[in-house]
């Protein structure tokens, strides 16, 4: 009698370990349905690139994601190259990020982007104070990108390269950027660039 309760305990321990590690270790169910939203949202996704992102298992482990070790939190989202190729263009809808609470890296490289869903642009993501590092090279955004970019005050790295602006650039907007170590816009049509007022 004793014998069967002990391996009864030793099951039931077994088994509420692992449910606790799988718990513990894998990432924050918000953020695993919050990911699986973003992937929807897609449209024309490729056929591999978001193979992985289902809807079991540590979204952690997904392509694309890294996570805060300590905090199992989404810090790097990498969605390049998510669409087929000469798919149409995509009006993103920046709300969808908002559930990533310590991301500090987003890349939405090669996407056919082309502006944002009304009031969703790039204005809304203001409320991740940890992101550093936002990547929309190779898309179809034009100068009215840059009225978005103000409130991103965190961001230290701005990729813009091979988009659609051109002629003068007015960038008070960037100016508002205090963090900001790094710019890149080449590979678009910018022939000058006005200052706001009083900067030379």
């Amino acid at each position: 009698m004793e014998e069967k309760w002990v391996r009864g305990a030793i099951v039931m321990f077994v088994l509420v370990t692992g449910w606790c590690c799988s718990y513990c270790c894998g990432c924050l169910e918000e953020e695993r349905i919050a990911l699986l939203n973003l992937k929807h949202s897609v449209p024309s996704p490729t056929s591999n690139f978001l193979a992985s992102w289902g809807r079991r298992g540590d979204c952690c482990e997904w392509v694309g994601i890294e996570c805060n070790i300590t905090t199992k939190r989404v810090i790097k989202l990498s969605l390049n190259d998510s669409r087929v190729r000469n798919s149409g263009s995509w009006n993103l809808n920046s709300s969808l990020f908002l559930p990533f609470e310590e991301l500090k890296s987003l890349f939405l490289i090669g996407n056919y982007i082309v502006g944002f869903i009304k009031n969703e642009g790039l204005e809304r993501l203001s409320s991740l104070s940890n992101l550093e590092v936002l990547d929309l090279s190779y898309n179809q955004l034009n100068n009215s990108i840059l009225s978005s970019l103000a409130s991103l005050s965190s961001l230290k790295v701005l990729n813009l390269a091979s988009n659609q602006m051109e002629g003068s650039l007015h960038i008070p907007e960037l100016f508002a950027l205090n963090e900001l170590k790094e710019l890149d816009l080449s590979y678009n049509n910018v022939e000058s660039f006005m200052a706001p007022k009083g900067i030379d």
